[in-house]
């Protein structure tokens, strides 16, 4: 099986180490020509690949990228930016990276996307709960889970991910020390990066009946409870917040796709572990 993985950042990189691990022929890109020397010391065929993807009349990418496009398996990871318009330049990068992939005979095709597809409902989010997305970066991903749906049919799957923690990753590192920070009785969704890559290896490996999935740890302490505990484990000042309403905001319920998938999250209470504040290199 080969596999390509556009995005080898905090998520992707570690996704193709494990695939590689485990005897698949895998392709990644990067934007930085210094980290394609560092993808192929991982085993990883290197391809810098700046998006949009730039196609020609008939449909074709650069014909260097042919290998990383025509695989059994792309796995799209890409973040959009947080610029003015950056939601539509994200739509049309993804758009292009779509048409390159399927006419290069790319067989399936697995879109990373987020919970912040839901907005800002309260109560319990299944997997089964109608998307009304209230962000730009909401939109946006909502418009190309559609859009790839159309064009893929049975060979996309969708996996929407709450916040993301891990290595070098956690959200307390930017609300430490801050005052009157709102909705802080609100359930907080978020979900490891072991988790994350442990669902995206086993949709590949059995490819689920269930199209749109989505994944976040179980346990949904508030926000202020949680970030006021893990500013204390990490040595960080206190963040202070404001009152909320009590049983505002959402929980993302991921039992469903944890069926789906065969898979056990590792990391379930939250309030139990330490923030991750520095990266791992190896």
């Amino acid at each position: 099986m080969k596999i390509s993985i556009c995005g080898c950042g905090w998520l992707g990189l570690p996704l193709a180490k494990y695939f590689v691990s485990q005897g698949y022929s895998v392709c990644g890109s990067t934007r930085d020509y210094d980290k394609a020397a560092m993808l192929e010391a991982e085993g990883i065929r290197s391809f810098t690949l700046k998006l949009p993807v730039i196609l020609s009349e008939s449909g074709n990418a650069d014909s260097s990228l042919s290998p990383f496009f025509s695989a059994d398996l792309l796995v799209v990871n890409v973040p959009p930016g947080r610029q003015d318009g950056a939601a539509q330049e994200f739509i049309a990068k993804i758009k292009s990276l779509s048409r390159a992939a399927k006419h290069a005979g790319c067989r399936k095709l697995i879109f990373v996307s987020t919970t912040s597809v839901y907005g800002c409902v309260s109560g319990v989010v299944t997997e089964e709960s109608y998307p009304r997305p209230d962000t730009a970066s909401g939109l946006a991903h909502f418009e190309l889970e559609q859009w790839l749906a159309k064009e893929w049919g049975d060979d996309v799957r969708v996996l929407r991910l709450a916040g993301l923690i891990g290595p070098g990753r956690h959200p307390v590192r930017f609300l430490a020390g801050r005052e009157g920070i709102t909705n802080g009785s609100d359930p907080v969704n978020l979900v490891h990066l072991d988790d994350c890559l442990e669902a995206i290896k086993q949709i590949a490996a059995i490819w689920p009946d269930k199209q749109v999935m989505h994944l976040a740890a179980p346990s949904h302490p508030t926000r202020c409870d949680y970030y006021t505990a893990m500013a204390l484990k990490a040595g960080l000042p206190q963040p202070d917040f404001s009152v909320s309403v009590k049983g505002a905001g959402k929980e993302i319920d991921a039992s469903h796709t944890c069926q789906l998938l065969g898979m056990r999250v590792k990391h379930v209470d939250l309030m139990l572990e330490k923030p991750e504040l520095d990266v791992i290199t190896k």
